[in-house]
């Protein structure tokens, strides 16, 4: 509604205050434990469902998210407590960081650690413009497709809440996306070849995993979604697309789930949604959805 077919705000605002009661999202609440977690497997844990409801737009009051927030940033960051950047980046993984920035930006804006959170995730930043959490234990210099984007989008967030200054936050942007341009989002910058074929899989959801599809549905949020070193993977997006005008559902990355989203091989809500509007965004995709 918001990002195809330009409804007002207070309509798909009201569509999406039923988020939290009715198909995927009240799907997930159901899983919660009294403690305010989920159970702990790989894809069902807090951190994974925490992610997909703010992927589905649940409204920030919809529920209290504190316990969740505070049984893993309280640990690490305890209220009132100096933590230094070395302490936090030696006990959590940067793409962990990136994702519970994000997830505090989104149900907690107002937590006074979001801020000293994301200056030590900037401070990672490469020379190369990208992120890499293996610099966790070795020392790295190149960067990493699937960490650039589990920082940014949590840093992304925490900009647009007040959380990271503006300015400071474009510039690193500019620089991280500058890095994925050079790769065409999913090449080698030295041979042109495809670095990983997982990364062409329209996966969702993608978890820490980075793919092309995932990759341009951040970058239409920015003015580098016109860059022309952008036609080829943009044109994979494309020729994935169904004669029925849908995009299908066509990889499940290995592990357990809650429940099954949507069906293996069929038409795709999400990977539409996501291929749709950054075709949009390109004006390869007109307002009647042809190409």
């Amino acid at each position: 509604m918001r990002d195809l077919l330009d409804a007002p705000a207070s309509e798909w605002e009201a569509e999406r205050a039923r988020v939290a009661h009715e198909g995927w999202g009240a799907a997930f609440l159901s899983h919660r434990l009294p403690d305010g977690n989920w159970p702990n497997a790989r894809w069902t844990g807090t951190v994974w469902t925490l992610l997909q409801l703010v992927d589905l737009g649940i409204p920030r009051d919809a529920v209290d998210f504190a316990p969740s927030f505070e049984a893993v940033v309280g640990r690490l960051m305890p209220l009132g407590a100096e933590v230094s950047p070395r302490v936090l980046l030696t006990q959590m993984d940067l793409c962990h960081l990136g994702f519970w920035l994000r997830i505090g930006a989104w149900f907690l804006p107002d937590d006074p650690r979001l801020s000293p959170l994301a200056e030590v995730i900037l401070s990672t930043q490469l020379a190369d413009g990208g992120f890499n959490c293996r610099m966790r234990t070795k020392k790295v210099s190149h960067s990493s497709f699937h960490t650039t984007f589990n920082v940014l989008e949590g840093l992304r967030l925490a900009a647009e809440v007040g959380v990271v200054d503006r300015s400071l936050f474009d510039v690193a942007e500019a620089r991280a996306v500058e890095f994925m341009l050079q790769h065409q989002m999913y090449r080698s910058d030295k041979t042109g070849e495809i670095v990983s074929e997982r990364f062409t899989h329209f996966s969702f959801p993608s978890h820490w995993h980075y793919t092309v599809l995932r990759g341009l549905d951040y970058v239409r949020q920015t003015p580098f979604i016109r860059d022309p070193r952008l036609r080829d993977p943009l044109e994979l997006i494309a020729s994935r697309r169904k004669p029925s005008g849908r995009w299908p559902v066509e990889h499940r990355i290995p592990g357990e789930s809650l429940f099954d989203m949507e069906k293996m091989g069929g038409d795709s809500s999400w990977n539409t949604l996501r291929a749709a509007r950054v075709l949009r965004a390109t004006g390869m995709l007109g307002p009647a959805g042809t190409l």
